[in-house]
Formats: structure tokens, C-alpha cells, sequence
């Protein structure tokens, strides 16, 4: 695909960022207010996995992994630290409200640190690494507090902390997320990767993280919101995998189907 016709990174930073915060302060909505919240991680993930692909084509691919935990770990602090500004602060009380854009603040600003330590202080050749990291980091940011959100019922710091925090559910939402963000590049890595393969992969990552995150809201957010959040991430995923597919064999020279391994070693 000509370098023109990619989706445009600015565009992909807006829905990823707009779309994770409509649906994080969307998520104590009755009934859907669940799904919204995780259509809006999905919005997250797909805009984390653009710049993934966009920093690591600077070098074999090699980074993902190393960028993406980092990044997720930033994530991780930066979130529930904007969440819980609020009952650290008291006189912050009436911020409440913006909870989420301040972890967002907090996660980006030390994305951004971090990117200029690769940079400025290891030495990395890489122009966009501190654009990128920032972006990995404030999707990451999103991505973990809508999923969050969708299991809590809502983006208030104390039920984040007592039902996603405290019974450990923050770790696998680490390394779920961590996974859906990294996955799509490092599975479409070669000479033909382009852009709207990736995202289709990403897509079908991030409906999948959606799906498990149905199964952990049966622990609070209650049985017809969690059944909602599961069918719709099982539906969304087989419809993003199978576009992934599809774009998959339309790359390819050609495919075969080899057969089962045998049954003893030849």
C-alpha cells in the first residue's frame, strides 16, 4: 500500500484518545456502560499498536516487546497515580471529575521522560522515539482504565481500588493489554507488513482483551452487563480475525494446508 493512502497517525491519536475518554466517562451508564467503556480501550489499543509498528520499523522489530512493557508499566503507575490525585489530595476533591485525563497527563508526561532518557542519555537513533513512547504510554493509560472501569462500574478511584486493584485483576489487564498493544506488529513483522493489516490484527487483539474482560466483570459489574461485554467481544473478534485472515491470504504468494505433524519422527 502507497505510503499516502495510510491512515493518518494524527487521526488514529484522536480516536484513540477521544474514544478511550468517552467511553471511560461513559462506563457507569446502566447496563451498557461496560461495553462503552471497553469499545473505547479498543479505540486505545488500536491507536498504542499504530505507534508500536511506527517506532519499531526503525530497526528489526527486536524493541516491541522492551517498549511495550515499559510502556504498560508507565501506564499502569501513571493511571491509578491521576485516580487516586484525588484521595492523596483532598483539596483536589473537585477534581474528581477529571481523574482519567489526569492519570492520562501523568502517564504521557512520563512516557515522555522516558523517551528522552532512550534518547538523549542511551543514545537510541531514533527521531519519533520520544512521540512514540509518549503515545504507547497515554494508550496503554486508556486502554488499562477503560477496561478497568467496565469491571468497577464506573472510573471512581476507590471502586477501581477495591474490585480491579486489590483482588489483582491490575495485572492481568498489564499484561492483556501489554500483549493486545505489542502483538499485531510483532505477528505482521516482514518486508510486507502494512499499516491496515496490522490494525486489523490489533483489532481482533483488543476485541479479544474485551472478551476476557467480560469474564472478570461477572465479579462486580453484575451478570447482564459482563454476558454484554463477552458476546459482543467474541463477535467483534471473529469478525476483526477473520478480516486479518483474509488480508493475510491476499498478501501472501500462496497458502497451503501442510497436515498434522506425524506421528513419529521420520
Amino acid at each position: 500500500m502507497a505510503e499516502s493512502n495510510l491512515l493518518n497517525q494524527n487521526n488514529l491519536l484522536i480516536l484513540g484518545i477521544v474514544g478511550g475518554l468517552i467511553g471511560i466517562y461513559l462506563s457507569g451508564l446502566s447496563t451498557i456502560g461496560g461495553l462503552i467503556s471497553c469499545l473505547g480501550g479498543i479505540c486505545a489499543i488500536v491507536w498504542g499498536a499504530d505507534a508500536i509498528r511506527r517506532v519499531a520499523s526503525y530497526g528489526l522489530g527486536t524493541g516491541v516487546p522492551s517498549i511495550g512493557y515499559m510502556s504498560l508499566g508507565i501506564a499502569t503507575v501513571g493511571s491509578i497515580a491521576g485516580l487516586t490525585a484525588v484521595l492523596a489530595f483532598p483539596a483536589l476533591g473537585g477534581l474528581a471529575i477529571a481523574a482519567p485525563i489526569l492519570g492520562l497527563i501523568f502517564t504521557m508526561i512520563i512516557g515522555a521522560c522516558m523517551g528522552l532518557v532512550a534518547v538523549k542519555i542511551i543514545g537510541m537513533k531514533i527521531p519519533i522515539m520520544v512521540r512514540c513512547t509518549v503515545e504507547i504510554a497515554g494508550a496503554a493509560s486508556l486502554s488499562i482504565l477503560a477496561f478497568s472501569s467496565a469491571v468497577a462500574g464506573g472510573f471512581a478511584a476507590a471502586d477501581i481500588l477495591n474490585y480491579v486493584v486489590a483482588p489483582g485483576f491490575i495485572a492481568l489487564f498489564y499484561i492483556m493489554n501489554c500483549m493486545a498493544i505489542q502483538h499485531p506488529y510483532n505477528a505482521c513483522l516482514g518486508p510486507n507488513e502494512e499499516q491496515t493489516r496490522t490494525l486489523k490484527c490489533a483489532a481482533s487483539t483488543a476485541f479479544l482483551a474485551m472478551t476476557i474482560t467480560g469474564i472478570i466483570a461477572l465479579s462486580h459489574a453484575g451478570v447482564v452487563p459482563a454476558i454484554l461485554i463477552l458476546i459482543v467481544g467474541l463477535c467483534g473478534w471473529y469478525v476483526s480475525f477473520k478480516a486479518f485472515l483474509k488480508a493475510s491470504y491476499e498478501a501472501a504468494a500462496s497458502v497451503k494446508w501442510t497436515g498434522l505433524w506425524p506421528k513419529v519422527e521420520e
